[in-house]
């Protein structure tokens, strides 16, 4: 597989990678610089090799984020069940913290976490290149206008509501995972 630095854009051939990896840290020759791959973002689309990261079989990961053990549990073992690959996360530093190591499928967090919160999060996760892309589902117990309209603003892709979470969560999952594999792959500059 090649892959493109994300710091100097020299193209580097991987070998010996382990099935289901999605992160890779490797010493760029070019940039003398250890850089972390995200083998479905950085590979060269150009590459001939037959073992690119978008044929291999991999479970989408979700990263969950909530204060509430008893939520942040429930969503879990759902997703684990529906067959998805899950990290979790008690508190906004913690989750955007786990978002930049782990660079989840989807985003499944709470508005109000204590240490940062979800809006804090959300504005971060929007600032940063490689993350801008990554599917929000925000799930809370508080719905107003005004931040359906602020989540809205900064390309959310849906709200769940906390009470409702058992009966449409996989439902919302498996519908912004399509959507979102569906559109066209950001261009590398």
């Amino acid at each position: 597989m090649i892959v493109k630095c994300p710091e100097c854009g020299n193209q580097i051939r991987l070998r010996d990678l382990n099935p289901g990896d999605r992160m890779v840290k490797y010493l760029c020759s070019a940039c003398n610089r250890i850089v972390r791959f995200d083998l479905a973002q950085d590979e060269v689309k150009s590459s001939s090799s037959s073992d690119t990261f978008d044929r291999e079989e991999s479970r989408k990961k979700i990263l969950v984020a909530d204060d509430n053990e008893l939520i942040r549990e429930t969503a879990r073992q759902m997703l684990e069940e529906a067959g998805y690959q899950v990290v979790v996360a008690e508190d906004g530093e913690s989750a955007l913290k786990r978002i930049r190591e782990e660079y989840p499928d989807l985003v499944l967090i709470d508005l109000l976490m204590p240490r940062m919160t979800g809006f804090d999060v959300l504005r971060e996760i929007k600032k940063e290149e490689r993350l801008k892309d990554t599917p929000i589902l925000v799930m809370s117990g508080v719905f107003k206008e005004n931040v359906l309209k602020f989540l809205h603003q900064v390309g959310v892709q849906g709200f769940l509501d906390k009470e409702n979470l058992q009966d449409s969560l996989l439902f919302r999952v498996k519908t912004i995972l399509r959507e979102s594999a569906a559109l066209p792959a950001p261009a590398n500059t």
